[in-house]
């Protein structure tokens, strides 16, 4: 006569008790992973000469996670250990992007302060608990990962209408008067305003292959184009009137005029575009407000 042991059904909070420390724990060491050091090599990544930074959580967080789970008995260790980790890198984005929207200035690449990053790692763990909990209930099960995924959505778009404003705000700092060229049909893709320019940058695609443009407003320098700050030409620009070119022989160049108190310069692919016909559009861009360039 054969005997079956029953599977072991580790309570609730034994589970939570095991799960919560080594998920905090993974957020500890991301962080520390991001942040900046005092010294002159950066991030920890880089002081050790790596440059992985979040991939640590790969490389080491997640299996020292996985293997602390499993010698702590808890069930189902690879289900806990990829549900807390889907659940916490979208915690995570969420909370960048959520600390980005509280404050426009923060940068893209700020680490996460120490706290929310905590906070972080407990969420992940509690989440991922109880969606993968044995007997755990089937509307908990969808409800977690969906209301994780909508509020992750959710900030996301906020964070990117803080950054759009942020932008246009920028753009109408620069003293120039706005223009839009319109090259072979296309408007600017992207409009960013910076060290008293505006950059605007356009991708498309003609017949002989995919188009980067990029078209520069300056305010207008006294002299000529080709010597003006923020103009990058070669040996080869030369000036006539209020416009100027620089076609060197590689292919690659540059054209630009006066108009009022704002320069217009485009550098493209000679290859690619007529400069002739850049020149046109620069001469016949149209006034933009600073919201059209975003």
């Amino acid at each position: 006569m054969s005997t079956q042991t029953a599977p072991v059904t580790v309570p609730l909070r034994r589970r939570l008790a095991c799960v919560v420390p080594a998920t905090a724990g993974v957020a500890a060491v991301l962080w520390a992973a991001s942040r900046d050091n005092d010294d002159f090599c950066g991030t920890v990544g880089e002081c050790i000469g790596l440059s992985f930074n979040d991939l640590i959580a790969l490389a080491v967080a997640v299996p020292v996670a996985a293997l602390m789970f499993r010698l702590l008995d808890v069930p189902r260790v690879v289900l806990h250990t990829l549900a807390a980790l889907v659940l916490g890198g979208t915690l995570w984005f969420t909370a960048g992007e959520l600390m980005r929207v509280l404050d426009p200035d923060r940068s893209y690449d700020a680490p996460l302060p120490l706290p929310v990053a905590l906070a972080v790692g407990v969420l992940a763990g509690v989440a991922a608990t109880y969606l993968v909990s044995p007997g755990g209930r089937g509307w908990a099960r969808l409800a977690i990962p969906a209301g994780v995924l909508v509020v992750a959505v959710a900030t996301s778009a906020a964070s990117a209408q803080v950054a759009d404003a942020d932008r246009v705000d920028e753009i109408a700092a620069v003293p120039v008067t706005l223009y839009a060229p319109v090259v072979e049909g296309h408007s600017p893709r992207y409009g960013s305003g910076a060290r008293g320019s505006v950059r605007l940058s356009y991708s498309f695609e003609v017949d002989s292959g995919h188009v980067f443009l990029s078209v520069t407003l300056i305010p207008s320098p006294h002299g000529s184009l080709c010597d003006a700050d923020r103009v990058f030409v070669g040996p080869d620009c030369v000036q006539q009137g209020d416009v100027m070119r620089d076609l060197g022989p590689a292919g690659y160049g540059s054209v630009g005029l006066v108009r009022g108190d704002t320069a217009l310069v485009a550098d493209f692919d000679t290859e690619d575009l007529d400069p002739d016909e850049v020149l046109e559009a620069l001469r016949d861009a149209p006034v933009a407000e600073a919201a059209d360039l975003v």
